[in-house]
């Protein structure tokens, strides 16, 4: 296993001090996007900015927000989104979430597959999210 000044030494930037948690994607129709949903909390005396994230599992997979301007509900991509120090941040319905675009036919409820956060600076996070139906199963 290689140490920090190693990975440093091969340009690969090191793993961010985060960790996720509740970490899943909520299917409604296979042919339709999907959404993704955790907490990611920020261990590091330094804010964390998100800046994407990649899945087998998507064709491709964006950060996303849904926002309510005058009563009217939308969805935007978001480019970046920022963790405070030693905070966290919740993606779920109704705010910030992940858009999986062109789900792959193995993402079925029941299933989990591998999910990488990349943030400023280089470093990545991949973690398993658990894949659900509709109503949560």
């Amino acid at each position: 296993m290689l140490g920090i000044a190693a990975l440093a030494l091969l340009g690969a930037a090191p793993a961010p001090d985060a960790e996720v948690h509740d970490a899943r994607i909520r299917v409604l129709l296979a042919s339709r996007p999907a959404g993704g949903y955790f907490q990611l909390d920020n261990h590091a005396a330094e804010p964390l900015t998100l800046t994407g994230a990649a899945s087998p599992g998507c064709g491709s997979l964006m950060l996303h927000r849904s926002m309510n301007s005058g009563g009217t509900d939308s969805m935007v991509a978001v480019d970046h989104v920022s963790v405070p120090a030693h905070g966290s941040i919740r993606f779920a319905p109704g705010g910030y979430h992940l858009m999986c675009m062109q789900p792959a036919p193995t993402l079925r409820p029941g299933a989990t597959i591998p999910v990488t956060l990349t943030f400023a600076g280089g470093g990545s996070l991949t973690t398993k999210f658990s894949v659900e139906g509709a109503h949560g199963r």
